[in-house]
């Protein structure tokens, strides 16, 4: 259950900034269908297996994505999107084109951050 003092926005952020969470929703998005987890392991390659079943089991826990486990020998998992997963793409996309444009001037920053902060602590900058 959700803590009622905390900010709504800031639950999906802790959700979604993960380093891995919009990787795997960025490829069962483009995959346009259900993906087995280790064809999903390959493309996020060098994801951990442990690493990988611990965002997908939390995203399923979410509600954004779906697991079906086949019974079959050996078991088949396949995983997707829901429908409010699906929900995330446009966010996703207008951070993406934000990135896109804005990627360059945000490490000239921190370069110029970096070498004041150089300076400062004495530290030649090269």
């Amino acid at each position: 259950m959700a803590e009622p003092h905390v900010c709504p926005a800031t639950r999906v952020f802790d959700l979604i900034a993960h380093k891995w969470t919009v990787t795997i929703i960025y490829h069962l998005h483009r995959a346009e269908g259900p993906v087995r987890f280790r064809q999903l392991q390959r493309l996020m390659e060098p994801i951990s297996q442990k690493e990988l079943t611990k965002r997908l089991r939390e995203l399923e826990r979410s509600g954004l994505v779906a697991r079906t486990i086949f019974a079959e020998v050996p078991p088949r998992v396949e995983y997707r999107l829901t429908d409010l997963g699906a929900t995330l793409i446009p966010a996703l996309a207008g951070l993406h084109q934000w990135a896109e444009t804005y990627a360059d001037a945000v490490d000239e920053n921190r370069r110029k951050a970096d070498e004041v902060r150089a300076r400062a602590d004495g530290v030649e900058v090269v």
